[in-house]
């Protein structure tokens, strides 16, 4: 050790970098609770646990400019697939994330997802399931 520096100054610069470091990582807009933030509505939420539907969120990626045509576009998509409760798609552009509402006696999120795919493979998009929340029991 240097003359003249205790090992105790050491302390609180690793406690700064730490603490930059990880606040430069918690919001980075791809983190799957990142993306699934974009397109929470709680109401929606509550509409679907009321009627025993499901949400599903999903990540998309793809060649398409992140603007409002866009988003309406991706929405239309969402509303007229098959499974998918009307009025309950969500659409974010950034971070580029989806959600929707359907009736698990109906169909599923893999068999929805899997429709969607098609559909955003003439956009050249691709599409991943995030997450299907656990409904609570009433």
């Amino acid at each position: 050790m240097k003359p003249g520096r205790s090992a105790g100054a050491a302390i609180p610069l690793l406690a700064l970098l730490l603490a930059l470091a990880s606040t430069a990582a918690s919001a980075c807009g791809y983190c799957v609770e990142d993306r699934i933030a974009a397109v929470y509505d709680h109401a929606l939420l509550q509409r679907a646990q009321a009627s025993k539907h499901e949400l599903a969120y999903f990540a998309w990626d793809g060649p398409m400019t992140r603007n409002a045509a866009s988003r309406q576009q991706l929405q239309a998509l969402l509303e007229g697939t098959p499974g998918v409760d009307k009025g309950s798609a969500r659409v974010s552009m950034e971070p580029a994330a989806l959600a929707l509402a359907f009736d698990p006696q109906r169909s599923s999120a893999e068999a929805i997802g899997a429709a969607l795919r098609k559909k955003l493979k003439a956009l050249r998009l691709s599409l991943v399931l995030l997450q299907v929340p656990e409904t609570p029991a009433p």
